[in-house]
């Protein structure tokens, strides 16, 4: 039930209430005045003498039954008009409360009108903000998947040019001691005497790769180095400090041209026959990475890039390896 309706209904109660009160009071009223005109039937029998004789009687007490008539009307009239002020000043207080309660009620109302514009407001923020994060996320995406493709094509770009290098190497049949033999167009190498260059430079501007499959193991080293420094000694022994090259040994130890704490250390992973030696050389960063492709053991050094690098291999003891096209 509203608050309107509920003063509604409790002004209808002081109403029947006060209706009830009428009706009694009324009642009253009327009885008063059928007292005053009913007359003793023994009375208007009597003679006129004793008429006359008892007509002041008969006047005093219709005198003292109109004073308290009077004064009943009197008195029911009072509390008649005292009721009717008192309900009225209810049905006033109500009214003045139904006013409030108005008033409140369209004070509530305004305020959810602008509690809801407000809400609608705040719901249209989030809707927007929704969409641009949406837009935002779409567009991220998008750069993502861009960007993976340009990644997956640089890294297509780089694994191509890699396999283009290792491809086209090939061991020098200029660029090593007359001992060694030089066969299958240039991938394979077998000796047993010292060092062996290849023909191709590696290049300055981007990150090259090459394999070296051992066929046959005695004594292996596989690296790179500066050719000409290499030359200068007769392609021997060229895998001391100052000779010009940079190589890991099958048996796990470090040979290196300016790193005197790594050089003849025990630094690096093993490898045997029919191992695949993965040689890793970036120019620009100066470095140099060997990777045993069965077990994924790395090793990586620091290299001096001040002048031409290639790759070699250092064989003696009966050894035999090969470039790899693919692997």
């Amino acid at each position: 039930m509203t608050t309107r309706q509920e003063v509604n209904r409790k002004i209808e109660l002081h109403i029947q209430v006060l209706e009830q009160h009428l009706d009694s009071s009324f009642d009253k009223i009327n009885n008063f005045i059928d007292q005053v005109f009913i007359l003793d039937y023994s009375i208007s029998k009597i003679t006129s003498t004793k008429s006359e004789l008892q007509q002041p009687k008969f006047n005093q007490f219709q005198l003292i039954g109109q004073s308290e008539f009077l004064e009943n009307i009197v008195y029911e009239m009072k509390s008649l008009m005292k009721l009717n002020q008192k309900n009225q000043q209810m049905i006033n207080d109500f009214q003045k409360h139904d006013e409030e309660q108005k008033k409140q009620i369209s004070n509530l109302k305004n305020q959810n009108e602008g509690q809801s514009l407000k809400l609608k407001e705040f719901e249209q923020k989030i809707i927007y903000k929704f969409i641009i994060e949406t837009q935002c996320e779409l567009i991220l995406k998008q750069k993502q998947a861009e960007l993976k493709i340009s990644q997956n094509e640089d890294i297509l770009k780089q694994l191509s040019q890699s396999l283009q290098f290792s491809y086209q190497l090939t061991f020098s049949t200029t660029y090593k001691h007359n001992r060694s033999s030089v066969t299958q167009d240039g991938k394979v190498i077998e000796t047993n005497e010292q060092c062996c260059m290849c023909d191709q430079i590696i290049p300055k501007n981007r990150v090259i790769q090459f394999a070296v499959k051992v066929l046959e193991l005695g004594f292996v080293m596989i690296g790179i180095g500066f050719r000409d420094i290499v030359q200068s000694q007769d392609f021997k022994s060229c895998y001391y400090l100052g000779a010009g090259t940079y190589n890991i040994h099958w048996s796990g130890y470090c040979y290196n041209h300016d790193q005197p704490d790594k050089n003849q250390k025990e630094i690096t992973f093993k490898f045997s026959r029919n191992d695949i030696i993965i040689v890793e050389v970036d120019i620009q960063n100066k470095y140099v990475k060997w990777t045993k492709q069965s077990t994924n053991e790395l090793f990586t050094l620091a290299i001096d890039t001040s002048k031409d690098l290639y790759p070699c291999v250092h064989l003696n003891a009966r050894c035999k390896v090969e470039i790899l096209n693919q692997w």
